[in-house]
């Protein structure tokens, strides 16, 4: 998995000259976060988590580096993961009413990545169940992993089930 970390302009089709150079690289976007709580100067900071041919990746990542620099997209940090693992849990209750977007970003903190979000929205009065498919790294058990959503269940009064 290769992260992406960039500053963008808070103006319209920034974010899709970002991902252009991904695209045409051969690049499989697995999720988007804008960082909007750190917006300064009208810059948005924003990861972009994809993966790239095992084969290419040298010269993709070098490709998708030049055409951002092209593009004066602001790059951070370019790094490829270690491997990761994966699993699946579902968090029930009023996980919309809680902000579910305070969630994951408490959890990309702690790199742990949501790679896949599952709901169906009931309603703000009613309770919800959503399912999502996190990654974390090879360094962190399994134990850690469930710990730190456990916290946050916690915290927000949720229910963990996990796989």
């Amino acid at each position: 998995m290769i992260y992406l970390e960039a500053k963008l302009p808070d103006i319209p089709g920034s974010l899709i000259e970002m991902i252009k150079p991904i695209s045409q690289n051969g690049g499989n976007i697995y999720g988007i976060l804008h960082h909007h709580d750190k917006k300064k100067n009208n810059m948005i900071p924003v990861t972009i988590w994809f993966e790239l041919n095992e084969e290419l990746i040298d010269l993709s990542i070098k490709n998708i580096q030049k055409d951002l620099i092209e593009k004066n997209i602001e790059i951070i940090k370019i790094s490829i993961g270690s491997k990761s693992q994966m699993m699946t849990v579902i968090i029930s209750g009023h996980v919309f009413d809680t902000d579910i977007t305070d969630t994951i970003k408490r959890l990309d903190s702690k790199n742990i990545k949501v790679l896949e979000l599952q709901a169906k929205f009931t309603g703000f009065e009613e309770i919800s169940n959503v399912k999502m498919k996190v990654e974390f790294p090879e360094s962190m058990t399994k134990f850690e992993l469930i710990h730190e959503i456990e916290k946050i269940c916690k915290e927000k009064n949720l229910f963990l089930i996990r796989s």
